[in-house]
């Protein structure tokens, strides 16, 4: 059993001092009772960005390496430096929020064949899902629930997933080492992926917990040392995944889509026979999302397949794509958009339109009635 006692957090950082003081901050705030072992791993190749650690943070296990060790190579050098039985990996840019620790404990503690465990981690910006459990379609992950409000009711509960963020991650010591720790060919994205893939082939599970609330500065930061410095990392990371991995992740779309359908059914929510689909959606296997719907009641009659300039566009002016006879139809239409809140602000079209048996759906498999996004509901 997983107590504050036997774990220890293992806090990688490489600059910014002033979040990091914040993050602590909020960290020591949240603890309760018996504190755990504290342990911050600053790396950097400029030692002068480390040099503040130790006056700042001196009561906890500092270590500090005048070189980049990224991400995985800097929880490995971590969990070399304890014999607690479980490891908590928490990144620097984290503010924490009330019981979350206990949450995530009784998470792991609570579910069975648990290797790893994540929180639910929100956007500080906007109080929306950052990350919540992660699926795959063919070529990228599925961030199940993102930009949902941090309460959406498919969210209230904890969740078995393939995988979850590593910004908060949770695992047992013995197991970590079974699988020789994180794997330094992924130092910008999907580390933490292949660590739920290399766990789940001896058994174990990855879950997220509903009750365990961090906030994530993550890519908001536009001076984030990663997305600053290092992000020319990102794809040779992603394509070390799939080429690893390609053959040991289960596609699982219809999966992901399932939280939101349940809870669309749940809501009574009236679902039509016969939709247009306009397609706006950038993914180059959207057609298997298509695919899914009419087993969730989403019949598609007919579809036209609309071209943006780039992914996860910001605003999509329907009235700029949608023709005015359609606009004026009776035909009940699903709009397939890269994020929904790509649909905010569309005032007139919604001023002229009956959209009370349209629906949206994004590449994160959210299904959401276009009514709640005109109304922001979501």
């Amino acid at each position: 059993m997983v107590t504050k006692e036997n774990i220890a957090i293992i806090i990688p950082f490489h600059k910014n001092i002033e979040m990091l003081r914040l993050s602590i901050h909020t960290l020591e705030d949240s603890i309760t009772g018996e504190k755990p072992q504290i342990i911050i791993i600053g790396n950097n190749n400029n030692p002068n960005e480390l040099n503040l650690i130790e006056i700042e943070f001196g009561q906890y296990d500092i270590y500090k390496i005048p070189e980049n060790l990224f991400w995985p190579g800097a929880i490995n050098f971590g969990s070399r430096q304890t014999d607690k039985e479980y490891l908590l990996f928490c990144d620097p840019d984290l503010f924490y929020t009330e019981k979350w620790l206990d949450n995530l404990l009784d998470c792991y503690n609570q579910h069975k064949n648990v290797g790893a465990v994540s929180a639910k981690i929100i956007n500080p910006l906007n109080n929306r899902i950052m990350d919540f459990g992660m699926g795959y379609n063919h070529f990228n992950t599925i961030h199940i629930g993102k930009d949902l409000p941090i309460n959406h009711p498919t969210t209230l509960e904890d969740r078995k997933v393939q995988a979850a963020c590593g910004a908060v991650f949770l695992t047992s010591h013995e197991l970590f080492k079974r699988v020789n720790g994180i794997d330094t060919s992924m130092p910008y994205i999907y580390c933490d992926n292949d660590y739920s893939v290399k766990i789940a082939e001896l058994g174990f599970d990855t879950w997220v917990a509903a009750r365990s609330v961090v906030y994530h500065k993550g890519n908001t930061d536009t001076h984030n040392s990663k997305y600053e410095n290092f992000k020319y990392l990102r794809e040779d990371s992603k394509a070390a995944f799939y080429a690893k991995n390609r053959d040991r992740i289960k596609i699982n779309i219809s999966e992901c889509f399932s939280y939101m359908y349940n809870w669309i059914k749940s809501n009574d929510f009236p679902l039509q026979y016969g939709y247009y689909l306009f397609n706006f959606c950038t993914l180059l296997d959207s057609e298997e999302y298509i695919k899914i719907l009419p087993s969730m009641g989403l019949s598609v009659v007919n579809q036209k397949n609309i071209t943006l300039p780039k992914r996860d566009i910001t605003q999509i002016n329907l009235c700029d794509y949608i023709s005015t006879r359609m606009i004026y139809s009776n035909m009940p239409f699903i709009y397939f958009v890269d994020n929904f809140m790509s649909l905010y602000n569309n005032e007139l079209y919604y001023k002229i339109r009956n959209i009370s048996n349209d629906i949206v759906i994004d590449r994160q498999c959210n299904i959401l009635p276009l009514n709640q996004i005109k109304n922001k509901l979501v």
